[in-house]
């Protein structure tokens, strides 16, 4: 460990070249690879991955007393917005530009040890190391620094696809819950106090946050199962995806966003965080419908204006649009099943000797098992697409991790 001691005018000329640093590094980059669009859309998800993370992190450490920040200048929930923008910059598009063949992990090991092992409790007044900040450090790069180059590497090579949706998803979710209300409350004021209430209004808004967290990750799940692409624009669905919760509204994900802040900024006693609710809004207006006339009505021309006319883009219909009948093979018994899936639109119920199985020809992807059964509980109303959604998506995302698993006969 080096021990040294820097002035605190040279300690601010470290936090200006933290930020503008790697700001001029992936100009550079960009200028002199001549990356592809696909390497510049996967730099820009590392970055925005990238911001969610760091601030979440940071966030972590501060109250583990893993380190915190001094002075109070650009400060933004007790972190310096200015290192949280240069971190996310550094550690996703300016070392994956720099060096896009190497290893991520590679790439920030020698950061690690080198750089944060050396000095890293030298740098007050900038950052007060905490008893235990090796153990933080480590925890930062795992979750946000060599995941954000990953996602880059994936999304240039357009690999890794529900990896790729887990990421994004987890970087909006940080966006929404996270990053824009702590920028709201910074410019409006307020406070997140979220132990400050009691249990029963804590307990009623995960309730009520469930909800719309359901909605957005199951148009997510969809999107990358059904469509071949992300929720992101820039990195779009191969197919048009018009099951699951599709079937019901045709912008979950700015539904999703909206309620979220509904409900958080009532929970926080904050109105300038339900305000938010109306950005979302605005966005559909705007970007989102222009995307529509501009993406989806030229690359779906048959589907897409059929679609439009019959699921909304905000009010969820009670019962699925669904344009050709889907099938479920169910085996013998299941009456309780049985029963519920008779009020099921655009479902059609046959016996089958195998395990159950699950086909729509609007989807690319079919269903077995418990999946099918669930797939069939969302032709039958809202509140059951809810209801399976959800369990559909950590038994989605199992299956995934159990097939990335090696076999017994690779590990023998």
């Amino acid at each position: 460990m080096i021990d040294i001691v820097l002035p605190e005018a040279m300690m601010l000329a470290l936090r200006w070249a933290l930020l503008l640093g790697p700001i001029v590094l992936v100009i550079a980059m960009v200028h002199l690879r001549q990356l592809s669009r696909r390497a510049q859309i996967g730099g820009l998800f590392a970055f925005l991955y990238g911001v969610a993370m760091v601030f979440i992190t940071h966030i972590i450490a501060d109250h583990a007393n893993w380190w915190r920040f001094g002075w109070d200048a650009l400060m933004l929930n007790r972190l310096p917005a200015d290192i949280i923008i240069g971190g996310a910059v550094l550690f996703g598009p300016g070392l994956y530009f720099t060096f896009p063949n190497t290893r991520p992990l590679m790439i920030c090991l020698p950061i690690i040890v080198g750089l944060h092992g050396t000095i890293f409790s030298s740098l007050e007044p900038l950052v007060y190391a905490g008893p235990y900040w090796p153990l933080g450090i480590v925890f930062v790069f795992a979750t946000s620094h060599i995941p954000a180059i990953y996602l880059a590497k994936w999304t240039q090579a357009d690999t890794h696809l529900p990896l790729r949706c887990a990421m994004l998803a987890i970087m909006t979710g940080g966006m929404i819950f996270a990053v824009v209300p702590s920028l709201i409350m910074q410019a409006m004021g307020g406070t997140w106090g979220l132990l400050d209430r009691s249990a029963a209004s804590l307990a009623l808004a995960a309730v009520l946050l469930a909800i719309p967290c359901v909605i957005g990750l199951s148009a997510n799940q969809s999107l990358c199962l059904q469509g071949g692409g992300t929720p992101i624009p820039l990195d779009p669905t191969k197919r048009l995806v018009r099951s699951g919760i599709y079937a019901y509204v045709s912008n979950p994900m700015q539904l999703s966003a909206a309620v979220i802040w509904l409900v958080l900024g009532a929970y926080l006693q904050n109105i300038w965080i339900m305000a938010a609710s109306v950005m979302a809004w605005v966005f559909v207006q705007g970007m989102v419908r222009w995307h529509h006339r501009h993406d989806l009505l030229k690359r779906f021309p048959e589907g897409w204006p059929e679609y439009k006319e019959n699921v909304a883009e905000w009010r969820p219909r009670w019962s699925p649009w669904v344009k050709e009948p889907a099938t479920l093979y169910l085996p013998v018994g299941h009456a309780q099943l049985k029963r519920i899936l008779r009020g099921a639109t655009g479902l059609q119920v046959e016996s089958t000797n195998g395990a159950a199985h699950y086909t729509n020809p609007a989807d690319a992807r079919d269903f077995h098992g418990a999946a099918a059964c669930l797939t069939a509980l969302c032709h039958v109303n809202f509140a059951w697409m809810l209801l399976a959604g959800g369990a559909l998506i950590p038994l989605l995302a199992a299956q995934y991790v159990r097939r990335r698993l090696p076999t017994k006969s690779r590990i023998a």
